[in-house]
């Protein structure tokens, strides 16, 4: 028992040295692990740190990756735009060469009248030697008729002498007559006497008788004779009154013919007067045509200069978007790869955390350090690549920014430049315009001039009464919106435009405020207090209204941006036959323009109905009773194109006249709307400058279902 006990003593002992030894490397190996965890806690805490560094700096990145793609995304929009706006110049090139084509056929044109200018010319000095070789045989016939007169003269004498021998037989006849009357009356005495003494002298009657009968005989020979005299004298005096009224009609008729000289003379002095004044000014036209000519020419190759210098700007703004889509490119590999990198190194780093929470009890503290090292400098390589690049990246933007920026003030300006060269090219076209109809008017008046005649003549001065018009209007000045405020200016309209002027100066200088193209006109018309409240009652009937298209207005002015449609809105308006109608209700005088019936009241006004396109009115019956009364809409395309102008006439009757011309211009059918008016869809609407500052209208609610 005892050496039992010694034996478990001894086992005892032992395995209290054994548990000893053990505590002891138990507790070794417990401060190796706290040591080992607390660096590993510390390595895990910068590692965290990092990471967490590592991704604020990767969502910077992420953030600018974002902004560099709308960067990016805007850089396409603004090539789409430089691309839309080349198109543009593109085209309006090829317009500046249709019309510099138009203008060379003008030229030509005008060569052309000359040459018939010269051969009328020709014509007339042809014209005026007949006249000269009709003046020479007027002369001859006057030398003729002066022949005839002496002769006539001379026959008038010889008249003359036997008419005085006719009287001078005519009084003895007379005398005669009269001693035979005597006698008679003696012998009727005497045949009393015998009568009486009759009874007593028998014989003596007898032989009376036969005395009175040889005297009765001798009597009535005698009154045969004075018969014979007198029928005599007669025709003496009717002939004697042919001869003085044939001499009375030939002294008329050499007066009349003296006054025809005289008037062939003084027409023929007018008519050489006036042709020498219409050749002068003929040739003063000339002298100007030529000189526009000339200025066209030099014009034309300034613009031909202008057209070079854009088209090489464009190559160079195509060759450096070229360069900018390279670089874009590079840029877009260049972040890609920056993306593949920080992936493999998110992947090495989560690999390499990894690794060592699975290797806990591997491997020596300084590895780890060495590994972590390594890491935490290609890390910072590569974030210092990355900040270089960033800003390599950040630097190019900027300038190319700037060189778009550039740019696009370099097309704005040479835009602007073109606006105000084709709006002088169209005043010079309406100035070469009036100069044509000056000149087919001064040939009509020559024409006339030449036919010589009795008929009456005729008035050239209106011989193109519809082609021009001009004269001064009022535009709305829109700084005062509580009231009308009118600037003058003077307007031209001719054959395909109506130019505005600020002053006649300006009209001569070729220096046009605003052109509005006249087959971009949709209406004209006079306007009513419902469509201009605030403006004075006595200035509404010389006010109307012009509705033409947006792309038909060149203006040297900048507009102001406007505030689109809402969306909305177009869901409350009534279509039909193009138009866009809008249920009103009108308190002013107005008069429906399908049926002229009354329109308004002043508390109980009918439904009338407004399209806000063409902004004719009706009643909302001829809709509903879906009447064929109502007109189809002028202006059927959007409304965001179209535009608004309101002009003073000074008078009534000005008013009235500019009307009826400008109704008279309007095409029949509206112009297509342009595809390529707006440049792009960042580009900020242009004012659509309404006005006629309509008062707003009282909308009715949409019908309801009876």
């Amino acid at each position: 028992m005892t050496y039992q006990l010694k034996v478990l003593q001894q086992s005892l002992e032992q395995e209290e040295a054994e548990h000893k030894a053990t505590k002891a490397r138990l507790a070794d190996k417990n401060k190796i692990y706290e040591s080992i965890e607390g660096a590993k806690s510390e390595a895990t805490k910068e590692m965290e740190k990092k990471l967490q560094e590592e991704r604020t700096s990767k969502m910077k990145v992420e953030n600018l990756l974002l902004e560099v793609e709308k960067q990016c995304s805007m850089l396409d929009c603004d090539l789409k735009q430089s691309h839309q706006k080349l198109e543009e110049v593109y085209r309006q090139k090829e317009k500046l060469t249709e019309e510099v084509k138009n203008l060379t056929l003008k030229i030509e044109q005008e060569t052309q009248k000359r040459s018939l200018t010269q051969n009328d010319l020709k014509m007339q000095s042809q014209q005026v030697n007949s006249l000269k070789m009709s003046e020479k045989q007027l002369k001859q016939e006057i030398n003729h008729l002066l022949e005839i007169k002496s002769t006539l003269e001379k026959q008038n004498s010889e008249l003359r002498k036997e008419r005085q021998d006719a009287d001078g037989q005519m009084k003895e006849l007379q005398d005669q007559l009269e001693a035979e009357q005597y006698f008679s009356t003696l012998y009727k005495t005497q045949v009393r006497e015998l009568k009486e003494e009759c009874e007593e002298k028998n014989k003596l009657c007898k032989e009376m008788q036969q005395k009175l009968q040889e005297l009765q005989d001798e009597r009535d020979s005698l009154a045969a004779q004075l018969e014979i005299t007198l029928t005599k004298a007669d025709s003496e005096q009717l002939a004697r009154s042919i001869a003085e009224e044939q001499y009375s009609d030939l002294e008329k008729e050499k007066i009349m013919k003296e006054l025809e000289i005289k008037e062939m003379m003084a027409r023929h002095r007018q008519e050489l007067a006036e042709k020498d004044s219409t050749i002068g000014s003929l040739e003063e036209a000339n002298r100007t045509l030529t000189s526009d000519v000339a200025n066209l020419a030099n014009e034309k190759e300034e613009l031909n200069n202008k057209l070079k210098e854009t088209h090489e700007q464009l190559q160079k703004v195509i060759e450096e978007e070229q360069a900018m889509a390279m670089t874009k490119l590079q840029f877009e590999k260049q972040l890609q790869c920056e993306r593949t990198l920080k992936t493999q190194a998110v992947n090495k780093l989560a690999e390499i955390m990894n690794r060592k929470e699975v290797r806990v009890g591997a491997g020596s503290k300084r590895g780890n350090d060495t590994d972590v090292r390594r890491k935490e400098k290609e890390n910072r390589k590569l974030q210092l690549e990355l900040r270089s690049e960033k800003e390599k990246l950040n630097s190019m933007l900027i300038k190319y920014q700037k060189e778009i920026n550039e740019m696009q003030a370099l097309i704005t300006d040479e835009s602007q430049v073109r606006i105000e060269l084709q709006m002088a090219l169209d005043s010079k076209d309406s100035d070469i315009e009036q100069l044509r109809c000056h000149l087919a008017s001064l040939n009509i008046q020559s024409l006339d001039t030449t036919s010589i005649g009795s008929g009456p003549d005729f008035d050239t001065d209106d011989a193109y009464p519809e082609s021009r018009l001009e004269g001064w209007l009022s535009l709305p000045l829109r700084n005062n919106t509580k009231k009308f405020a009118w600037e003058k200016k003077y307007v031209v309209v001719s054959s395909k435009k109506i130019l505005f002027y600020n002053s006649e100066q300006d009209k001569e200088l070729s220096n046009p405020y605003m052109v509005l193209d006249i087959t971009k006109l949709f209406h004209v018309r006079p306007v009513t207090q419902t469509d201009v409240y605030r403006a004075d009652v006595k200035e509404i009937p010389r006010i109307f209204q012009i509705l033409y298209a947006n792309e038909g207005e060149s203006k040297k002015e900048q507009e102001f941006p406007v505030e689109p449609l809402p969306i909305g809105e177009k869901s409350s308006y009534i279509c039909h036959k193009g138009h866009e109608f809008i249920p009103t209700l009108y308190h002013f005088p107005t008069n429906c323009e399908a049926c002229t019936k009354p329109l308004w009241n002043m508390f109980k006004p009918p439904p009338a109905l407004e399209c806000r396109r063409c902004h004719i009115k009706c009643h909302k019956d001829h809709m509903d009773k879906k009447e064929e009364v109502i007109a189809p809409c002028r202006v059927n395309y959007d409304i965001s194109t179209a535009k608004n102008l309101l002009l003073l006439a000074n008078s009534q009757e000005e008013q009235q006249k500019w009307v009826s011309r400008l109704v008279k211009k309007i095409p029949k059918k509206p112009p297509a709307p342009d595809p390529f008016s707006r440049s792009s869809p960042r580009a900020s609407m242009k004012v659509q400058p309404n006005q006629s500052t309509r008062r707003p209208s009282r909308q009715l609610p949409p019908n309801k279902p009876s």
